[in-house]
């Protein structure tokens, strides 16, 4: 082969990277959006009969971004991580859906829960469907890869190339990364709890109360606005999100064990302690959290 036809050959293989790896993008980013939005829905169905002063748009807006952040965490970091790729795509539509959460928010001071709702699904479904069918990302790439000489765009393809292997492996059959609806739904659930937390974790709200008599569990609740109806929702969500115990929540704990009660954090650090040290080792003992799996009711 001449010269010349290599360089032909190269190029051509390149230009085909470059259209693997758009596809791989917007079959990704399809996914990724598809997940979030049917959570979105299934949060609206739990949270649309909140009073405007129980849903106000800034703490609907940071249960969204729990949701989102509980996307890019599942994929986008976990693809990073094995295989230390940026995913600058993937990491523009969730900052660009977090932007349209906020000025959808901005936007619903006099609107409804529901039609607050609507309208920042509508706005984040505009945020993912700019340039959905790859096209601009296409012409974007190919003209940076013709930027470069020669020698610069070997090295340029091969980001390309490890960043195609870092698509094709959120959609691998064997390990995917795509969140489960409920995975993303739990974390928007996780966000109003915390939204409404207020800084007082044994008489306050925005947190989860275990109670514990003589040693079997009485009773657990979600101390929040709608709190019965946040409750059912992640009994019916958590198995299926993987979450096994109520303290692997991600949401401030209140454990009492008869009129003796501790605080946790989200991370399960200890918040506030008991002096009562039998309740302590109780309320801290691994198997007093298995006993915890599911909300009253």
């Amino acid at each position: 082969m001449s010269g010349e036809s290599a360089i032909a050959a190269d190029f051509d293989t390149d230009m085909q990277t470059i259209r693997d790896y758009v596809r791989a993008t917007v079959e990704v980013k399809s996914k990724l959006a598809t997940a979030y939005l049917s959570a979105i829905d299934n949060f609206q169905t739990t949270v649309q009969a909140a009073s405007p002063k129980e849903a106000k748009p800034d703490y609907l807006g940071a249960a969204f971004k729990s949701g989102m952040k509980a996307v890019e965490k599942a994929a986008v970091s976990a693809a990073k991580s094995a295989t230390g790729a940026d995913l600058g795509p993937l990491v523009d539509m969730a900052h660009a859906i977090y932007d349209e959460v906020d000025r959808a928010g901005k936007a619903a001071q006099t609107l409804s829960v529901s039609n607050w709702i609507k309208s920042t699904r509508s706005a984040v479904t505009n945020a993912f469907t700019q340039d959905q069918s790859g096209e601009d990302l296409r012409i974007e790439i190919e003209n940076e890869y013709k930027q470069n000489d020669e020698g610069g765009r070997g090295g340029y393809i091969a980001g390309i190339q490890i960043e195609l292997d870092a698509m094709r492996s959120i959609v691998s059959r064997e390990a995917p990364l795509i969140p489960r609806v409920e995975r993303v739904e739990l974390a928007m659930y996780e966000g109003w709890i915390n939204q409404n937390f207020d800084n007082d974790c044994i008489d306050g709200t925005g947190v989860i109360v275990v109670q514990y008599d003589d040693g079997a569990l009485s009773s657990a609740t979600v101390n929040a606005p709608l709190g019965e109806k946040i409750a059912g929702a992640l009994n019916r969500v958590m198995s299926t999100a993987g979450v096994d115990q109520l303290m692997q929540l991600d949401v401030v704990k209140k454990m009492c064990d008869g009129d003796s009660c501790m605080c946790f954090e989200g991370n399960n650090e200890i918040r506030k302690q008991t002096l009562n040290e039998d309740a302590e080792a109780f309320l801290t003992s691994p198997q007093t959290w298995d006993l915890a799996t599911r909300f009253d009711g």
